[in-house]
């Protein structure tokens, strides 16, 4: 375009949408080439007045009025054209090329700052440099934004896996072992323990892991009946039929199985005392 003498604006929109920011603008949709752009910018065009907006590799809008910086930095002999382009990049993430058929001259404004490029190749350099940068933002936003998107379905599934979860642990078996207490209980009315009869006994019991966090203390426990006990030395032999243990909790094993207890009968107190 300058060695054809053309001048122009051309904006690069990024993540910020310039609808709010642009006027006057003509849509065009048309893919972006050399002769397209040049068609665009001449001076016979009816549509070279304004900027072109550029969106990845289209061309969305033509003739678009840009706003205008008011900067008291710029050089005086910059015109409408250098303001607006510096403009737009003032309020935006865009960027914008400003071809200045009277200077001879690139700019590529960025940021609110304009830098004058002396090659295609270094104009290509910044466009590339500017775009990978964009890019790493556009990941870093990305992230936070991914994170937070959907956050009702998110919570739905969450909570179905959470609940999932507790019934996969809740049908899951396992084992676990006990000491637990031993009562004795319909002892015959003549007679009474003497001795040190055993006290607990080495319970491992089967269930879902579920029931097996929630026994508590005293919920197991192993009873033996002595209504048939004889006086002297009693040696019982002990079943699951013993083991009382709550509902859905089943016992595998128990030690010692076989337990003795001594009776002796009660003494009577001697009358002539």
């Amino acid at each position: 375009m300058i060695d054809k003498g053309i001048g122009g604006l051309i904006v690069l929109q990024r993540r910020d949408n310039l609808g709010e920011l642009i006027h006057g603008n003509v849509p065009l949709d048309a893919r972006v080439n050399e002769d397209m752009l040049i068609s665009i910018f001449v001076p016979q065009s009816p549509l070279h007045d304004g900027a072109v907006i550029i969106e990845g590799d289209r061309i969305r809008y033509a003739t678009a009025l840009l706003p205008v910086s008011n900067s008291a930095s710029f050089p005086r002999e910059w015109g409408t054209r250098h303001r607006a382009g510096v403009g737009i990049t003032e309020v935006s993430d865009a960027e914008c090329i400003i071809i200045s058929e009277e200077r001879k001259e690139v700019l590529l404004a960025s940021r609110g700052k304009v830098e004058k490029k002396q090659s295609k190749e270094e104009l290509k350099e910044s466009l590339s440099a500017f775009t990978h940068l964009s890019e790493a933002k556009d990941k870093e936003i990305r992230w936070p934004k991914r994170l937070f998107k959907d956050i009702p379905q998110k919570s739905f599934f969450l909570f179905l896996a959470c609940l999932l979860w507790i019934l996969i642990i809740g049908i899951q078996q396992g084992e676990t072992s006990f000491d637990v207490p031993i009562e004795y209980y319909s002892i015959p009315q003549n007679l009474q323990i003497v001795g040190e009869p055993p006290r607990e006994i080495h319970v491992r019991l089967k269930a879902s892991h579920r029931l097996l966090s929630s026994i508590e203390p005293g919920s197991v426990r192993a009873q033996i009946n002595l209504s048939n006990a004889h006086s002297g030395t009693n040696q019982l032999s002990l079943s699951e039929k013993n083991m009382s243990v709550p509902p859905g909790i089943s016992t595998t094993n128990f030690y010692p199985r076989t337990i003795i207890v001594q009776l002796s009968p009660i003494s009577k107190p001697n009358k002539n005392q």
